[in-house]
């Protein structure tokens, strides 16, 4: 099934990408979450803006997250290293948003992104033991989980052009996302504190291309 979606979106991407209907974009952002680490995690992201009306521009997305959790250690009575354990999570992403636009699209205006996503998601997770003596590695398990969802949503944006001439444009995006992480990553460790990634909230920016002028 990802194939089949990937192949269609791509294949609209590239019919519609020199008309005046549709703007390709790419773009990315950081969400805030203290489980991970560096207190976050990843999304790049791809797509299509659709200009059915002044108000309304739909857009179909791909995007994925990425994200380490912070690593866990067992130490032994003098203090040394006997056990580690290290997760890490991947999602990709297939959405539509019907956005919504506020203002005069021919300048600069607001933003509302509601957004419906079908996600794929994969957790993994490194577990060694090492002998308390020599340091020397004992052994190591890898394990692996996967989860499919469904989740609605929400962002709002402030998007602007940069010439006169060319519609090439960016947003800037307060995004409320709702994509589970945590699942597959409770699965693999039922004993550690859970994992909850739902409404994280997240900055990005989005870059729209147009390879056409302006309409004079």
């Amino acid at each position: 099934m990802n194939k089949r979606v990937l192949v269609v979106l791509f294949l609209l991407s590239f019919v519609f990408a020199n008309a005046q209907i549709v703007k390709p974009f790419v773009g990315g952002g950081v969400y805030i979450h203290s489980d991970f680490e560096k207190t976050g995690f990843l999304s790049l992201r791809s797509g299509a803006e659709f200009n059915v009306s002044k108000y309304i521009k739909p857009e179909i997305e791909i995007s994925g997250l990425l994200g380490s959790l912070e690593s866990s250690s067992k130490l032994d009575a003098n203090n040394v290293m006997i056990a580690e354990i290290s997760r890490s999570v991947s999602a990709v992403n297939f959405s539509f948003c019907p956005k919504i636009i506020l203002g005069n699209e021919l300048v600069s205006y607001f933003e509302i992104l509601p957004k419906y996503s079908i996600s794929t998601i994969e957790a993994h997770k490194n577990s060694y033991s090492y002998n308390n003596t020599t340091g020397n590695l004992t052994s190591g398990k890898y394990e692996i989980a996967k989860e499919w969802s469904q989740s609605f949503g929400i962002g709002i944006g402030y998007s602007f052009n940069f010439s006169d001439e060319y519609s090439d444009s960016m947003s800037l995006i307060l995004d409320l996302q709702n994509v589970d992480l945590g699942k597959p990553l409770n699965k693999l460790s039922p004993n550690a504190n859970r994992v909850d990634t739902k409404w994280t909230f997240g900055l990005g920016l989005n870059y729209y291309f147009n390879f056409k002028s302006k309409k004079v």
